[in-house]
């Protein structure tokens, strides 16, 4: 297979063989929110040595290559996201606030921590919750309506654009508040006292972080921009 180029960008790299996700996240590159950086960009700000990244990246690619994710049909990408993360968030988010709350109750005494990690993940359910809501009909709806070929109004598409630009912000402080969890979880180190609830709390957290960033490159860095090409230039600067 061909080099990876230095200079691809790592959204992608990760759109065309999404399990260097991995990789990324292994090595703390951020290819959803931030994933129009090169890859030779990322490994200068993250000090690490661009050879070293690309030779990890070939072995990934060699060996989970995926030629599966390539959507161009949006109305299939956006159920693909419902199905794929929006579901698996309704039946999750609940139940793991539940475990949080738990898990702080029993340990927030010998890990005070726990009551900030409580607070800040009952914030990032709720709203994650309206977000994927507000997606579904809001957004969704008009991306299906351009993949079937339906013309927009100015008005119309400049509406588009800016959900656009409301949803991009709210993925960036979604990352703040995982950023944060990960923080208060020493990145998800399971303690010495830890039973197998708290066990169960981290692995779980962990999971939702690597879903929600692929759940965010999918969006940020391959729907959103299919859907922004289709709407006619003048809606642009509107």
């Amino acid at each position: 297979m061909t080099e990876i180029d230095p200079d691809r960008t790592l959204a992608s790299l990760v759109e065309e063989t999404p399990a260097c996700a991995r990789a990324f996240e292994s090595l703390g590159l951020d290819y959803c929110c931030d994933g129009d950086r090169t890859l030779a960009t990322a490994c200068d700000q993250a000090d690490l040595a661009v050879d070293e990244v690309r030779a990890r990246l070939r072995e990934t690619r060699d060996r989970e290559a995926d030629a599966d994710y390539d959507w161009t049909d949006l109305a299939d990408l956006a159920d693909h996201v419902v199905e794929t993360h929006h579901d698996y968030l309704r039946e999750e988010l609940p139940a793991l606030e539940d475990l949080v709350a738990k898990v702080a109750r029993v340990h927030g005494e010998n890990h005070p921590e726990l009551r900030e990690l409580e607070a800040e993940f009952a914030d990032l359910a709720g709203e994650m919750r309206e977000h994927i809501e507000e997606e579904e009909t809001e957004l969704f709806p008009v991306v299906e309506r351009l993949d079937r070929g339906e013309s927009l109004g100015p008005d119309e598409a400049a509406r588009l654009r800016e959900a656009i630009r409301t949803f991009e912000d709210d993925h960036a402080a979604t990352a703040d508040r995982l950023d944060r969890i990960a923080e208060l979880t020493d990145d998800y180190a399971v303690p010495g006292d830890a039973c197998a609830s708290y066990r169960s709390m981290l692995e779980r957290l962990e999971r939702l972080e690597r879903d929600t960033h692929m759940h965010v490159h999918k969006e940020n860095n391959v729907l959103f921009p299919r859907a922004a090409e289709r709407l006619p230039a003048d809606s642009a600067e509107a």
